[in-house]
Parts: structure tokens; C-alpha cells; sequence
């Protein structure tokens, strides 16, 4: 398996959730905009820092919006050609439950903006909402977006 290319591991897990002919075209880990910086500074500071990003990002988003059903924390993302599917997953990585799932009509966008520390990824959504988190840089992440323009577009093979 490559570095960063979550979607081999994420396949059997999402295998159990995957409906008839649905099939896993990308995956991504990623967490909360500060969480990064967060582990950086370390200890109860990094800690608040991170808390405080991510409770911003949720409180920015409108109440009933599809941005509000984000989950809170790490996820890992699960694109296939029909949802996006996030589960929340062990300290090694190991994929756990389903958390949340969007149909991909109701995903409008996801851009990446490359930064030093972790790139952020903006998911904007068809009611107008959106949510920016940030993913590793040895994530796929450039693989996972060209496969959300794929399917979006109706490339996908």
C-alpha cells in the first residue's frame, strides 16, 4: 500500500455499508481546522486551541444546515459514487463506525488549499453551507478530489 492512500484500509469497513452496486472510489483522514497546530503546541494549550477551532466551525454553521451535521473530531472520509461516507477511527487508523453519510447531490464542492503544516479541504454543500477541515499531507488528497470531480461530472469508470 502507498503512503497516505487511506483506501485500502478504509474498503472493508465501508464494504459493510455500501449498497448494491456502490463502490469506494477514495479515501481521506482528517480532523478539525487547528488540530494540527494543536498537537504542535502540545499539552492542555494545543489542546484549547484545537477545541476552540472546531467549535467554530460548528457554531458558523447555520442551525438545520448540512454543514451542522458534520462530526465533530477525526474522520475518515469514504467517497464513493453515490455518498460520502465519514467513520471515526482508532489512534492507529483502524476505520470504526459509520458517524455520517451526504448523498452526493447534496455535495456541491470540495476544494483543497495547500498549507505548510496540514492542507485544508472546504466541503461545500448544495444548501449553501460548508466546512473546512484539514487533512495530512501524506494523504491522497489530490486523488480524492479529482475522484469527487469524476463522479460529479460522471467520468467515473
Amino acid at each position: 500500500m502507498v503512503v497516505g492512500n487511506y483506501t485500502d484500509k478504509l474498503q472493508k469497513k465501508a464494504g459493510e455499508v455500501l449498497r448494491g452496486d456502490e463502490r469506494l472510489l477514495g479515501a481521506v483522514r482528517v480532523q478539525p481546522r487547528g488540530a494540527t497546530t494543536g498537537r504542535a503546541v502540545g499539552g492542555l494549550i494545543g489542546g484549547a486551541v484545537a477545541g476552540r477551532q472546531a467549535a467554530k466551525a460548528q457554531a458558523n454553521a447555520a442551525e438545520g444546515s448540512l454543514a451542522r451535521r458534520w462530526p465533530q473530531g477525526q474522520v475518515a472520509l469514504g467517497l464513493t459514487d453515490q455518498r460520502l461516507l465519514a467513520f471515526n477511527y482508532t489512534a492507529l487508523g483502524k476505520p470504526k463506525d459509520l458517524v455520517a453519510e451526504f448523498p452526493l447531490d447534496q455535495v456541491a464542492s470540495v476544494q483543497m488549499d495547500k498549507k505548510k503544516v496540514a492542507n485544508a479541504l472546504e466541503f461545500g454543500f448544495a444548501d449553501g453551507s460548508g466546512i473546512v477541515v484539514e487533512c495530512g499531507k501524506l494523504e491522497k488528497t489530490g486523488d480524492f478530489i479529482s475522484a469527487f470531480q469524476n463522479v460529479k461530472t460522471g467520468a467515473t469508470t
